[in-house]
């Protein structure tokens, strides 16, 4: 008879937390579905990211320390190598997001319903703004989301449109399928390149409900503001699993993932290379997104000094 309370691993890699690790660990610790392991690997920083997790005394906190700095990628590795033998289902988190109390709930009860889905993960929403902004993934309302390759291929093109923060799956997938994440790009693109590859060899699951909220008014100390070197990182790794999966993206999808990373990319630089940017990539691309974008931005010149 399965088990209705299996044990869960959380795993939480923290790096410089000190100033969001509080909240984060209130909401998970306060989930309305209990029964779980929360290991914590402390990344070789020096603020008091530790301290603050030691200060909540709970039995299902596990702290590992790492002394030097292994990086996001290798950090989440060894974080899973040492989760318990008896969960099978981990669930991913980041120090500075707000989890809904559901939130493990509603992907454990996925998990237990539809025992062929091996990832789980769901909406994000945006605060600390004037507006709402919601990030829904995969799901696509009214319809089924596409598996397999053709999964593969709208990841691939979209830049990713899996929540890693809520990313929920099965243990016995990852090992079994011998997947890892990947430090190919540095802290960059780990979570994309493990979502792409799982999405080969397991189903992958949208719960059409907010499980995360991430605070826009901070600064995120779990991800890096290096855009430039981000964007650089996103290209390899798009040239890179065009030559490793040829069988599946052809030249028309690298050239359409481009696109995507273009149209991402141009939203993030100064008003004069805006202007270079978008008529270059109008031109390259025959896209009249580009020119259309740089005109709707006149307005907001003429009121900044960006």
């Amino acid at each position: 008879m399965p088990n209705k309370h299996p044990l869960l691993s959380v795993i939480l890699p923290v790096y410089n937390g000190e100033e969001t690790i509080k909240a984060t660990l209130e909401s998970l610790l306060n989930q309305t579905y209990p029964y779980f392991e929360l290991l914590i690997g402390i990344d070789g920083t020096k603020d008091n990211s530790k301290s603050i997790a030691e200060s909540f005394q709970d039995s299902r906190i596990k702290i590992i320390e790492n002394q030097t700095n292994l990086g996001l990628a290798d950090n989440v590795n060894k974080l899973i190598s040492l989760t318990s033998a008896k969960s099978d289902l981990i669930a991913m988190a980041e120090q500075d997001d707000i989890y809904v109390p559901e939130r493990l709930e509603w992907q454990i009860t996925i998990m237990q319903e539809r025992p062929e889905v091996g990832l789980v993960s769901g909406i994000t929403e945006f605060i600390g703004t004037n507006v709402k902004i919601m990030f829904p993934g995969i799901l696509v309302k009214d319809k089924t989301f596409p598996q397999g390759k053709d999964l593969f291929k709208y990841l691939y093109v979209n830049q990713n449109k899996v929540v890693n923060t809520c990313m929920f799956f099965r243990k016995s997938v990852h090992q079994s399928k011998g997947l890892t994440f990947k430090n190919t790009y540095g802290n960059f693109n780990s979570d994309w390149d493990y979502v792409l590859r799982f999405s080969l060899v397991s189903q992958i699951y949208g719960i059409p409900k907010v499980l995360v909220k991430m605070n826009r008014k901070k600064d995120r100390q779990s991800v890096t503001v290096d855009k430039t070197a981000q964007y650089e990182a996103s290209r390899k790794l798009l040239k890179d699993f065009r030559k490793e999966f040829p069988e599946i993206i052809s030249s028309k999808t690298y050239s359409d993932a481009l696109k995507t990373h273009r149209k991402i990319e141009l939203g993030h630089h100064s008003k004069y290379r805006i202007v270079l940017l978008a008529l270059y990539y109008s031109f390259i691309y025959n896209d009249l997104y580009f020119l259309k974008y740089m005109i709707n931005r006149i307005p907001k010149y003429s009121k900044s000094n960006v």
